[in-house]
């Protein structure tokens, strides 16, 4: 549940953060990373192998959305709305089991 609701932080704060984005676009694995350190308050190799776990499990646009900031509502959500069932249910079940694959708690 902690990670569903860290998900939608997530997902919201990329929304309403074209900066974010735009970071992203120019390099979406360092966005992760730093989405994942800063929101997820995860170390930094915890948060490389989710680096690694997303470019091996995930599109460029779930990861895109799982790096915008948690506060960004307005662009998660148009994200979300854009995204099929599928890839949605794709990324909770990522988010659901990368982090304790990756050790954290």
């Amino acid at each position: 549940m902690r990670h569903l609701v860290t998900l939608g932080l997530l997902v919201a704060s990329l929304v309403t953060a074209p900066p974010a984005l735009a970071a992203a676009a120019g390099n979406p694995m360092a966005a992760f990373v730093k989405s994942c350190e800063t929101q997820m308050y995860m170390s930094a190799s915890q948060c490389a192998c989710m680096a690694d776990r997303a470019a091996k499990e995930l599109d460029a646009q779930a990861i895109a959305y799982l790096s915008l900031p948690a506060l960004d509502v307005a662009h998660s959500t148009a994200m979300s709305k854009s995204m099929s069932a599928a890839e949605r249910v794709k990324i909770d079940h990522f988010m659901a089991t990368a982090p304790h694959q990756c050790g954290a708690p």
